[in-house]
């Protein structure tokens, strides 16, 4: 386990070897979560799924996906 500084304006340093270990790169964007106990916790955000739901679903044998009957995105 390393100790790390918090800096102005938030910033953290991350660990060289951890950045490696996760191919971290500058610019990489990263989760900050907090648990009830109080940890917080970074994680790599994947810039793109490496497949979509759909794709993933559709290698389950047995599987049918429905037709999409709108062709708009859903509401939020």
């Amino acid at each position: 386990m390393n100790t790390v500084l918090y800096m102005d304006k938030g910033r953290v340093t991350i660990p060289k070897e951890s950045r490696t270990r996760h191919g971290l790169e500058n610019g990489d964007a990263m989760l900050f979560l907090e648990t009830k106990s109080g940890d917080m916790v970074l994680r790599p955000v994947k810039a793109e799924p490496e497949m979509s739901l759909v794709q993933h679903l559709k290698q389950f044998k047995g599987v049918e996906m429905p037709k999409m009957k709108f062709h708009s995105a859903p509401r939020l």
